[in-house]
């Protein structure tokens, strides 16, 4: 039987070098202190709220952070972090089993409170939910990373500096907050988008390298963070891969169509010029780039196509290819085609496809198309149908370019 797959960002007057090495040195110690305290897995429980608190403090509901913080809220609910334990991560829970399920709700549902619910619910591992049933109302413990899944430990919120330079307030709600500067760093995200160092490897590469990449690159030099562009303005979307609007802004292309003599030659590239780590950075998306001679509307040759992403089995034992284009990068495709060949009206045509999800298409649809084999039951049937149709909805067309050749 066929193993299931896991698709599973100086200038200082003042201050001599040595001080300002021991500064800088404590500051790197505060900041990851933190951060590990922070992420350290498995999350513990948040306990007992404060008895000083009221019921709607006590709450690690979002629809409850959302009475104070409303636009955080709305961005966060249609935010890809929400639906973290879709059913594309739900379907394969019990093929899974409890304890390699572990390392997926460690990003996918880092809570200890929803990861108990999972537990419950997928392999029937009973936990005292009494307490944890006081500040998290049922039914949301479904969407993986919650407001408080990074803003909340021991029910103390914590959060960036406030842009209106007012330190909290402890006569605040719930307290106030901590006021953290690593909320603005790159660092913040490491522990779910990079794989550990001991963890699997393809051809000596991670899984996942996003900060590593990121660290190499003219950004982290520049101080652009995660941040910056993917939560511009501190919005909660996390937009990425799957927003058109936010992958055509870190790509430039170009359709160049020249006649030299008898011939036409032609040129079309695409750059990564605006993200800060490989384009695409993980091995699930796929950019599909064709060159093509188009006649009365419709394709008529295929002249050049080249595939963008990091190509590998569904079982991520083999890597076929990596394509992906670090920061600057550039891939071009040319052909050249004599002019008598070309008929009036006839055009070049440049067009970049993108399928966010394209290994999880082929995974998912080869465990549907095995269904009996696997014994996959009815619940996880329709989820992994669910799944399938879902990730094959998200393809779109990037960008076309056209030229119409003169006769």
């Amino acid at each position: 039987m066929r193993r299931i797959s896991l698709a599973s960002s100086f200038v200082y007057k003042g201050i001599r070098i040595f001080e300002f090495l021991l500064i800088f040195a404590g500051g790197l110690a505060c900041r990851e202190n933190f951060l590990e305290s922070h992420w350290k897995r498995p999350l513990a429980e948040q306990g007992q709220p404060p008895s000083t608190f009221s019921e709607l403090e006590k709450s690690l509901s979002p629809r409850d952070c959302g009475t104070c913080h409303k636009e955080q809220f709305e961005k966060w609910n249609g935010s890809p972090h929400s639906k973290a334990t879709g059913p594309g991560l739900r379907w394969q829970l019990k093929r899974l089993g409890p304890e390699a399920s572990q390392a997926c709700f460690s990003c996918h549902s880092p809570l200890a409170e929803t990861r108990s619910y999972w537990n419950r619910s997928a392999f029937g591992i009973v936990n005292d939910l009494e307490p944890i049933q006081a500040y998290l109302k049922s039914g949301e413990e479904k969407n993986g990373i919650l407001c408080a899944s990074c803003h909340v430990r021991n029910h103390v919120r914590y959060g960036p500096p406030s842009r209106n330079s007012v330190p909290p307030s402890s006569y605040s709600a719930h307290g106030g907050y901590e006021v953290r500067n690593e909320f603005e760093s790159s660092e913040f995200c490491v522990s779910c988008h990079d794989s550990p160092e001991s963890g699997k490897k393809l051809n000596g590469k991670r899984m996942m390298e996003t900060f590593q990449e990121w660290k190499q690159s003219r950004f982290a030099k520049e101080q652009i963070t995660c941040q910056n562009c993917h939560m511009p303005n501190r919005l909660h979307e996390w937009k990425g891969i799957h927003d058109p609007e936010t992958t055509r802004k870190a790509v430039y292309s170009s359709l160049d169509v020249r006649r030299e003599g008898e011939e036409w030659r032609l040129s079309a590239s695409l750059k990564n010029t605006g993200a800060g780590h490989k384009f695409p950075t993980y091995s699930v998306p796929k950019i599909f780039l064709t060159l093509s001679w188009v006649r009365n509307g419709k394709p008529f040759r295929i002249l050049s196509e080249k595939t963008i992403g990091r190509v590998t089995d569904i079982d991520l034992e083999h890597e076929f290819e990596d394509m992906r284009l670090s920061p600057g990068e550039e891939v071009v495709l040319q052909e050249r085609i004599t002019h008598s060949a070309f008929k009036k009206g006839d055009e070049i045509l440049f067009s970049a496809v993108v399928e966010p999800d394209e290994f999880y298409v082929r995974m998912f649809q080869w465990n549907a198309d095995q269904k009996k084999e696997f014994q996959i039951g009815d619940d996880e049937a329709k989820h992994l149908d669910e799944a399938l149709q879902k990730v094959k909805s998200t393809r779109y067309v990037l960008l076309e370019k056209r030229f119409k050749l003169p006769l």
